[in-house]
C-alpha cells in the first residue's frame, strides 16, 4: 500500500463523518466478491524502507509503561 489511502477508507469516512448517513457504498459490495489480491496488497513488504526500530521497554519513559 505504501501510504496510499483506499477508496473504501475514504467512503467509510464520508458515510460516518461527512454525510453521517452510515450507508457506505463499498466496492466490492459483498465479502464474497473480494479477491485474494485485494487483501494481499495490505500485507506486502514495503521495499526501500528500513524496519521500524523500537527502543527496548526498559528505556521507555514512565508515561509509556502501562500500570497494571
Amino acid at each position: 500500500m505504501k501510504g496510499e489511502i483506499s477508496k473504501d477508507f475514504v467512503e467509510g469516512c464520508r458515510a460516518i463523518l461527512v454525510d453521517k448517513d452510515k450507508n457506505p457504498k463499498w466496492e466490492p459490495r459483498r465479502l464474497e466478491d473480494m479477491k485474494d489480491s485485494m487483501v494481499e496488497q495490505y500485507f506486502e513488504r514495503v521495499e526501500r524502507e528500513d524496519d521500524l526500530k523500537l527502543p527496548p521497554r526498559n528505556n521507555l519513559p514512565a508515561l509509556g509503561i502501562a500500570k497494571l
